[in-house]
């Protein structure tokens, strides 16, 4: 707990946060998870799932209560939308919690460093596996141990690709948090039975909403028409009037912009607001549209809003009359979520379609049937919500979450993501429908790598990128991140390449335009887009060193771990469970001497007389160009002192998990070692000596590997994320250690 949150009991603090009472599912959540307990929410949309799960965390002591929390949504627009609200709330209670984005169009947080990061499902899934999909790869282990050691939240997971991202979720809950008893949340309004009785199976505690504790559910009444034609500019004309607000949801982007554009002039004369929301817009100005219907709508009874399935998610806005697409019942449940949201009485009007895209065409016309046959002409509350779901997607979801050999391959995957540091392969295991991701320039040579990484990206289906490059015949640049372990972060721009998957593309502006108003707009010329500052591009790029002994060094880091410790209390008694002892001040030691000696392979006489050290060792000096200047040192430190952490951990394992993220303090994944002598151990003994007055953690200096006579390698390039105890500690004692150098750094 900080701030004046220490001060309220829990119904407090929801009065504070939603101005209301709590709800009952949201109280009953929210004593379950300061219990330590994992919780499932299924709850009427509106119904405050999000606080549910945010006040506790917010309460928890953190002593043993993970301090970080992270919250996995499917959207970009969403993680900016709920981010902004847990800022709000925050500032309401006068907690001081700092709360982050995190997603590809803006990687505000990327090595998870806030108490509470907000990040799309494929973020933090690539941070789990050590691929961070906003960081180059040589720094993939530092967001890693935040993720697993998390409170991990995941929302509108029926949003999810069924098969993949649901699946990979899964994964992660049953490898990363069943086994090592870390809680987590799982909420959304339309899951069907199956998926509840698979966790009530694991003993997982879940939480049910519904109507009657919900005051504007109680008084709702949303009636349900089936149209059997195709939506048109003259129906969204026909519906809007002077005292009506009306929401049209189409199942594309360009459909949305087609009606748009068809009925945007038609509306304004006659003085009622017309607006357009989709996932082709930068979350500026995303915000600043959304930010003014929602005024309009709340104070105003007229008003227009066309969009697509991104207001299925997150956006808190009421309409009375809605005009719809046919989607897919657990879709269409959300969009309809959106009608009479505050009570009253609601109309919707469900249309058919031409093509199924981007919904699955079988369940589209079981959907179609489901409508026409049980809920045209009727009134659809929670009750109806959960019938409708279940009958369509009961079985569906009962073959997916039993389908364990899916999720073993798909762990798998991941764990040779993690190996292999490929990003495009954590893509390819969260979702089916691929999308590329687009920015505007005339010419991406003239920019620098962190230039191109802070340019506004778009993210765009593989399929439509495709049809529309092919269809212009467009002037566009493949953007290929050089990002191997071994060479300098940069790029290649590949002019009219091979258009792939969840890679990145410049198109030209004389065939593709971006308007703060209707968002990106393929055939239409356009103007370059300018990068921006999102990407810190110092907390990437390696440091301009100042002289700075060895000890002095060591010192400043085991100084800095010591401050790192205790913010992060419940980070150490995790890593206490893994460890072989009950002792938290001996699991703490081990780590501190893995922070204290992660720079023993400086200790190398090569390594020290090229730095142009005398009597003293160094660990930093101003060099011209350090790359190519000096040996690599970060392998020979984790192979030095590999059998001395076996002896110590009492288990091989554990002890070439901690070695192994002493060799990966600047490359993750790397292996080699170079042949080597150690000099200036006098030094190392004065640590070692700090090291066992204060943990009493003891370790000869003839347990430490002074010389290797030979090229080797360590035992391997990286742990399996199969074995969580061992890839858990990995990633936990890489990030103490990345995290206390480079804070060490920060007083030079």
């Amino acid at each position: 707990m900080k701030g004046d949150v220490d001060e309220f009991k829990l119904e407090e603090v929801f009065i504070r946060v939603c101005g209301s009472n709590p709800y009952k599912h949201q109280l009953a959540a929210a004593e379950k998870i300061l219990e330590g307990k994992s919780v499932v929410i299924r709850a009427p949309c509106g119904s405050g799932k999000t606080e549910a799960c945010f006040v506790p965390f917010l309460l928890a002591e953190k002593s043993e209560f993970p301090n970080r929390l992270v919250y996995s949504l499917p959207t970009r627009a969403l993680v900016e939308d709920i981010a902004e609200r847990l800022k709000e709330k925050m500032g309401k209670l006068g907690a001081f919690l700092s709360v982050s984005c995190q997603h590809g169009a803006n990687p505000e947080d990327p090595f998870f460093k806030e108490d509470v990061i907000v990040a799309t499902i494929d973020q933090t899934i690539g941070a789990y596996c050590c691929t961070p999909l906003s960081l180059p790869a040589y720094l993939g282990n530092i967001p890693a141990g935040a993720v697993t050691s998390a409170f991990l939240c995941f929302d509108e997971v029926h949003t999810y690709d069924h098969w993949l991202g649901l699946q990979s979720m899964l994964a992660l809950i049953e490898q990363g948090h069943e086994r090592l008893g870390l809680p987590f949340v799982v909420m959304s309004a339309t899951l069907p039975d199956s998926f509840i009785e698979w966790f009530k199976e694991k003993n997982v505690e879940v939480v049910e909403g519904e109507d009657e504790y919900v005051p504007s559910r109680k008084n709702r009444r949303v009636h349900i028409h089936w149209v059997p034609r195709f939506l048109s500019e003259e129906d969204v004309l026909n519906a809007v009037s002077d005292d009506v607000r009306v929401m049209v949801v189409c199942n594309t982007v360009f459909k949305a912009q087609e009606i748009y554009q068809k009925v945007a002039d038609k509306l304004s004369e006659k003085g009622i607001p017309v607006f357009i929301l989709h996932s082709r817009f930068l979350p500026e100005d995303r915000s600043e549209i959304e930010s003014k219907m929602k005024a309009i709508f709340k104070n105003r009874r007229c008003g227009c809003l066309v969009t697509t399935q991104v207001c299925e998610v997150g956006l808190d806005v009421s309409c009375d009359v809605m005009l719809t697409e046919v989607a897919p019942p657990d879709s269409l449940v959300q969009r309809i979520g959106r009608c009479a949201r505050r009570g009253g009485e609601g109309q919707v009007y469900i249309y058919d379609i031409e093509f199924s895209a981007p919904y699955e065409k079988g369940l589209v016309e079981e959907t179609k049937r489901y409508i026409a046959e049980h809920l045209d002409g009727k009134i659809l509350g929670w009750k109806e919500e959960l019938e409708f779901v279940n009958t369509l997607l009961d079985d569906r979801f009962r073959k997916i979450m039993k389908d364990e050999r899916r999720r073993l391959a798909i762990l798998r995957n991941l764990g040779d993501a993690a190996f292999k540091g490929d990003k495009r392969q954590i893509e390819e295991n969260i979702r089916q429908v691929l999308n590329a991701n687009v920015t505007i320039h005339e010419n991406p040579e003239s920019l620098n790598v962190y230039e191109i990484l802070g340019m506004p990206w778009i993210s765009v289906n593989i399929n439509v990128l495709k049809s529309q490059l092919s269809k212009l015949n467009a002037k566009y640049w493949r953007i290929k991140f050089l990002d191997d372990e071994r060479r300098d972060f940069t790029f290649e721009a590949e002019q009219n390449g091979i258009v792939w998957p969840h890679e990145y593309y410049v198109i030209s502006p004389e065939f593709i335009s971006y308007s703060p108003n209707i968002g990106l707009v393929f055939g239409e010329r356009g103007e370059s887009l300018k990068p921006s500052s999102r990407i810190d591009e110092h907390s990437i790029k390696e440091r301009k060193y100042l002289k700075e002994s060895w000890l002095e060094h060591a010192e400043k880091c085991l100084t800095k771990f010591e401050g790192l410790v205790n913010r992060e209390r419940s980070t150490l008694a995790l890593l206490t469970r893994i460890l072989p002892f009950n002792s938290s001040k001996t699991a703490e030691g081990l780590i501190a001497l893995c922070v204290a000696l992660h720079d023993l392979g400086k200790l190398n006489e090569e390594w020290q007389r090229r730095i142009g050290a005398t009597d003293t060792p160094l660990a930093h000096a101003p060099l011209p160009c350090r790359r190519p200047f000096l040996p690599p040192h970060a392998t020979i430190s984790g192979y030095a002192l590999l059998d001395a952490l076996i002896k110590l951990t009492q288990s091989k394992r554990l002890g070439c998990s901690m070695a192994l993220a002493i060799a990966h303090h600047h490359h993750t994944r790397a292996i080699d070692v170079i042949e080597y002598r150690l000099q200036y151990m006098k030094e190392v003994e004065v640590i070692l000596r700090r090291l066992e007055e204060k943990y009493g953690i003891s370790i000869r200096l003839d347990e430490i590997k002074e010389r290797n006579e030979n090229k080797t390698q360590l035992p391997t390039r990286m742990i399996s994320i199969e074995r969580t105890k061992s890839y858990t500690l990995y990633t936990i004692v890489s990030r103490f250690i990345r995290l206390s150098d480079r804070m060490s750094l920060e007083e030079n």
